[in-house]
């Protein structure tokens, strides 16, 4: 993983779930709240974007929901995508197969009218960067727009990594409105101040 980003915080960090309504059928959360069932089933969620990047040989198990609906068993479809290869060296791009993967699948969902939540370990860098740049990209929203619009529904702290993703993005989709610097100082400006 590059510089300055890395995946922190326990398989089971010390926080409870944390999840929250992005859109309508867009939740960000974090690992705990992928694994609660009841968690899960009181937000409505049908599918899972799994980008914590835990390693294959971690297995972690659903603590069940208990909501006790006549003997129904809920279960979660999981889409895992391992974006470290993704941000690996010195070359950050969102058009990597991997956004696009989390893009097609969001948007399959939004399609269907499911809700699906998106999250990564502690849930406030790469989870919340998948959500912005996808505002960007289907939504045509800028970068601060689509950061704003995220921050006012869940708290973020987003690694300098994911932030270069998302400024070279909103420099490929907006080409010629502002330099990679004044784009970063923004974007730092705004973090700071929310």
């Amino acid at each position: 993983i590059s510089a300055g980003c890395s995946s922190t915080g326990d398989v089971q960090g010390p926080q409870g779930p944390i999840i929250a309504r992005i859109t309508d059928y867009i939740y960000l959360g974090n690992l705990n709240a992928a694994y609660s069932g009841r968690v899960l089933c009181t937000n409505g969620i049908d599918s899972i974007i799994d980008v914590s990047s835990l390693p294959r040989d971690r297995s972690l198990s659903i603590i069940p929901c208990t909501c006790g609906r006549a003997g129904f068993r809920h279960s979660w479809p999981r889409l895992r995508v391992d974006i470290r290869a993704s941000l690996h060296g010195g070359h950050h791009e969102i058009g990597q197969p991997c956004f696009l993967d989390i893009n097609e699948c969001i948007e399959a969902s939004v399609e269907k009218g499911k809700r699906v939540l998106i999250h990564c370990r502690d849930g406030y860098s790469l989870g919340p960067t998948c959500v912005i740049q996808y505002l960007m990209v289907k939504h045509s929203m800028g970068l601060l727009a689509a950061y704003g619009f995220v921050r006012a529904r869940y708290p973020l702290n987003i690694q300098e990594c994911h932030q270069d993703l998302l400024v070279a993005l909103e420099m490929s989709l907006q080409p010629g409105t502002a330099s990679l610097a004044c784009l970063k100082h923004s974007l730092s400006r705004k973090m700071a101040w929310s």
